[in-house]
């Protein structure tokens, strides 16, 4: 009985269901962006996106794609306690990309919304913002990857 309990234990550790998250490392990508450009928009945001995309610069293999972005973000009062101080902030970012590839232009835009409380000491209220612009800025990223895999010149 236990022998046969063991072996079944072990088959169900070496089978696998052949999941593979979605941007793996084993996936091939088939592009490389040439260059990218922002105009005036959130100099922090556009930061942390470069830091995202870093490892699709100047590989010179698959696709070239030149990219400007214009970046707009809001940080706008969701409520006000009675005494008129916010409490709640709705931060939204959204962003254009104009992708170039081979003299064809296509238009990518991307909008990321999030919620923050306000805090009393303003230190960490900018550290929370800023850990907040880091997520949008991978979510943003992940989004435009996505985008550019499925670009086509046709």
């Amino acid at each position: 009985m236990k022998k046969t309990f063991a072996a079944i234990i072990i088959l169900l550790f070496l089978q696998s269901c052949g999941y593979a998250p979605l941007h793996s490392k084993n996936q091939k990508m088939d592009f490389y962006i040439q260059s990218i450009d922002f105009d005036d928009g959130d100099r922090e945001l556009s930061n942390f996106i470069k830091i995202n995309l870093n490892n699709y610069f100047n590989k010179n293999t698959g696709k070239s794609f030149i990219i400007n972005t214009t970046i707009n973000y809001q940080k706008t009062i969701l409520s006000k306690s009675t005494e008129g101080i916010s409490e709640e902030y709705n931060l939204t970012s959204a962003i254009s990309f104009q992708v170039n590839f081979e003299n064809i232009n296509k238009i990518i835009n991307i909008t990321e919304t999030s919620q923050m409380n306000n805090f009393s000491d303003e230190f960490k209220e900018r550290e929370i913002e800023r850990t907040i612009k880091k997520n949008m800025a991978r979510s943003i990223v992940s989004k435009l990857l996505l985008q550019l895999t499925r670009f086509d010149a046709s």
